[in-house]
């Protein structure tokens, strides 16, 4: 009798188990057709590195207008956007983008980024089928079959101009880099440098993609963000199951780590200071801001925990739930999304 007992107890956890892993299953987001193969890879970064003229510079740039404003007037600040959207560039145009690209220490760095980027297929390959998960899951067509990689004189990393998602190769050369470290921490602060890894591309690209695109706003208060950072949280797993979770993050295992062990702690240092429905800009917009850590957690702590919290509440949510992907998404209701957290 003893044994049957045993075998039944065995068999309903696995019965359980099984349940759970059929939910999961059933979220697992497979490419929807093989157009993440036609991506390719716009590098203007290697124009500015191999181009014979400015008048070559100009031809390919001309083609991303947006992007090229962006360069010449916000990155490299050599004149207004207006200077270079023309078929000609006036004469003052072209000395300024040639003393730009011939200037050696310009020069120097765009060597650097050729060494440690001669080619950019793998990060493309994770990048489209990051893409293409996305199109599975939202039902659209991410518009062009490109995505870019330039230099932003260490002013612009993953952004969207032209319908083109481009990537500032500069600002993930590595910490230990030596053009990095010869960066003065006034112009980029020792915590930024930290985290110029090439490791963070992917993620960094998709989490862009789906804020610019799928952020859906519940809300001013501490709670409401934090599950709408969470829901992003929670689809970069589905597009990019492959990738390491601390990644998606921007986080090292250490700092995971930190999160994970202090869960608990973050949660009563917010209700005993009140703050869990607080919609004071002042008093909670560190819990989702980027710096060296979480100001009153301290220094060991990683920055972004808010973000980190809402990741566990849709988790938790999606793994005691029976409901798909879209209803998922789509539910709003705070309470209901909180009643499987612990």
């Amino acid at each position: 009798m003893k044994d049957i007992l045993n075998l039944k107890h065995i068999y309903l956890i696995v019965l359980l188990l099984a349940c759970t892993s059929c939910n999961s299953n059933k979220r697992k987001i497979k490419l929807k057709n093989d157009n993440w193969q036609k991506i390719k890879t716009i590098r203007l970064d290697q124009v500015l590195l191999k181009a014979k003229n400015i008048e070559e510079i100009h031809q390919q740039f001309i083609k991303y207008p947006q992007l090229y404003q962006n360069f010449y007037a916000n990155m490299i600040r050599a004149g207004k956007k207006e200077d270079v959207l023309v078929s000609k560039l006036p004469s003052s145009v072209k000395s300024n983008l040639k003393n730009f690209v011939n200037d050696s220490i310009i020069r120097s760095f765009l060597f650097e980024i050729h060494k440690v980027f001669p080619d950019f297929k793998n990060f493309r390959i994770e990048i489209a089928k990051g893409l293409n998960r996305c199109e599975n899951i939202f039902k659209y067509q991410y518009p062009k079959e490109k995505i870019g990689t330039f230099f932003s004189l260490f002013n612009a990393d993953v952004h969207e101009f032209d319908s083109i998602i481009w990537i500032g190769l500069d600002m993930y050369l590595g910490a230990d880099n030596k053009v990095t470290k010869l960066l003065p921490n006034e112009s980029l602060p020792q915590y930024i440098k930290e985290k110029m890894d090439k490791k963070y591309i992917v993620s960094d690209v998709l989490f862009g993609h789906l804020m610019t695109h799928h952020y859906q706003y519940l809300g001013d208060d501490l709670l409401s963000k934090a599950i709408s950072y969470g829901k992003i949280a929670y689809l970069m797993g589905l597009v990019l199951p492959d990738e390491q979770i601390e990644n998606k993050f921007r986080y090292s295992k250490k700092e995971l780590d930190w999160c994970q062990k202090n869960e608990k702690y973050i949660w009563q240092y917010i209700i005993d200071n009140e703050l869990l429905y607080e919609k004071n800009p002042k008093k909670i917009n560190y819990f989702f801001s980027p710096g060296p850590f979480t100001k009153n957690f301290g220094q060991d702590s990683p920055s972004n925990i808010g973000i980190w919290l809402g990741s566990r509440i849709i988790e938790d949510f999606a793994n005691n739930s029976k409901l798909n992907i879209q209803e998922i998404l789509k539910e709003k209701n705070i309470q209901k999304l909180l009643s499987s957290y612990d």
